[in-house]
């Protein structure tokens, strides 16, 4: 009991002792005494002695009591503080859930208290807003300058409630990349607590409207290219075969000989272009076969550079030995690299175009790169993502529709298809194929 009150307790105790220990030497020396008095007189010292008796047995019984009541008061407050102790460990472990539970979303998430500063932030947010300093900055901070004349008239919105606000207020930043939302947080009385900000990538989002958008086109030229087949091609047949007829008939006029050959080239040219829009409006499923990755490239390299009336030897290789076959449509993918090859011709350059092949491995996943080199004069980096949509070119005769079917043999082989500006000068492409399995060797399968 006296060790619940602690030294204080200690201290009591002792006292009680020596005072015990008083007592009883006083009713010594009091009975050695009252025996030498008179009996009258000594009839009074009793009395007196027992009333001092009553009086500190009263107050002895009052001390413990006090005494009691202090150690059930001590008790109490010990529960109460482990009791207070449990709740805030209990807190702290609700908090902390709650910080890795915002810190494993993906957006930004930061909470504004009502003093307009930050109270909590999750990891996506401190990337975001440059908060490395976490909570505990002012909301301006998190906000580029010239944003905060929105952003104040925003918080006020949030916190008188005005409807007259917009209804979600956004705030868009870095050209339109990153997109914050507000909104308030409220008590069940109604209180302004503060605002829970949100921030997302909208880039993602904005590429897939952008791919939903070619989609519709697609299909629309889907539509149109049967009849664009039957009005374009019977005509352009007829031209052609009348620029022939006549520069046989008149062999001997050299003006007609080279208009004739002019209306022929414009006229395959044309043909091209029907031929193209009809591959790219036509729906294809792949024919996947356990395929050696550098045999397609060799043969597609041979291509490519035979359309241009080249050795077959006109485009470097680098493969890589001991690559896994892949499940691939063979026509298609090199259909797709004679594509790359070709823009890569046209690019020009001091250097032939190149084709290298390559095995990555990253966060445990496995991937075959095919990636189409050159020198030329480059794709503007503004327009690396838009030379990629239908119709879309950098070249003077292009049709825009090459790296359209480039893009779509990707999608069907699952494969990340992506453009990127070479250092020094030229443009890289690069298919990169996923490894879901390994396959028997496929024939011919080898290095350079």
């Amino acid at each position: 009991m006296l060790r619940a009150l602690g030294s204080g307790g200690l201290k009591a105790a002792l006292l009680a002792t020596v005072a015990a220990l008083t007592a009883v030497v006083t009713a010594l020396l009091f009975l050695r005494d009252v025996t030498r008095l008179e009996p009258q007189l000594a009839a009074f010292a009793w009395r007196t002695a027992a009333v001092a008796a009553l009086s500190i047995a009263v107050a002895t019984g009052a001390l413990a009591l006090l005494l009691s009541a202090l150690v059930e008061r001590s008790r109490l407050a010990e529960e109460a503080l482990a009791e207070a102790r449990r709740e805030r460990e209990a807190r702290r472990a609700e908090l902390a859930t709650m910080q890795a539970m915002v810190d494993s979303m993906a957006d930004g998430v930061i909470f504004i208290d009502a003093r307009n500063t930050v109270a909590l932030v999750n990891r996506a947010a401190r990337a975001l807003r440059n908060l490395s300093g976490g909570a505990g900055a002012d909301v301006k901070d998190c906000h580029p300058r010239a944003t905060h004349h929105v952003l104040e008239r925003v918080m006020g919105y949030l916190r008188s409630g005005d409807d007259a606000g917009p209804a979600h207020s956004i705030i868009k930043e870095k050209e339109g990349r990153y997109e914050t939302t507000y909104a308030p947080v409220r008590s069940p009385a109604g209180e302004y607590l503060g605002t829970v900000m949100v921030t997302r990538d909208i880039a993602d989002r904005r590429h897939l409207e952008t791919r939903l958008l070619d989609a519709e086109r697609l299909a629309g030229l889907g539509q149109m290219s049967a009849q664009i087949a039957h009005e374009l091609r019977n005509p352009l047949n007829a031209i052609d075969g009348a620029a022939q007829y006549l520069a046989r008939r008149l062999a001997g006029d050299a003006e007609v000989t080279e208009y004739a050959g002019l209306i022929g080239d414009e006229v395959q040219r044309v043909n091209r272009f029907v031929s193209e829009l009809l591959h790219v409006a036509r729906p294809t499923e792949p024919v996947l076969a356990p395929s050696a990755v550098n045999r397609v490239v060799r043969e597609a390299a041979q291509q490519a550079a035979l359309a241009r009336g080249l050795p077959p030897g006109a485009v470097r290789l680098e493969l890589s030995r001991g690559l896994p076959p892949l499940d691939l449509d063979a026509p298609m993918i090199s259909e797709a690299l004679v594509n790359l090859l070709g823009n890569a011709f046209d690019a020009g350059g001091a250097e032939p175009p190149a084709v290298v092949t390559r095995a990555e491995a990253r966060g445990g996943e496995g991937a075959v790169v095919v990636e189409v080199l050159d020198r030329g004069c480059g794709i503007p980096e503004d327009r690396l993502d838009e030379v990629r949509r239908p119709f879309v070119t950098t070249k003077a005769q292009g049709t825009g529709l090459g790296l359209v079917i480039v893009q779509r043999a990707a999608e069907l082989h699952r494969a990340r298809f992506t453009l990127s500006r070479r250092e020094g000068g030229g443009t890289a492409a690069a298919l990169g194929f996923p490894v879901r399995r390994l396959a028997a060797p496929g024939p011919g399968e080898g290095g350079a």
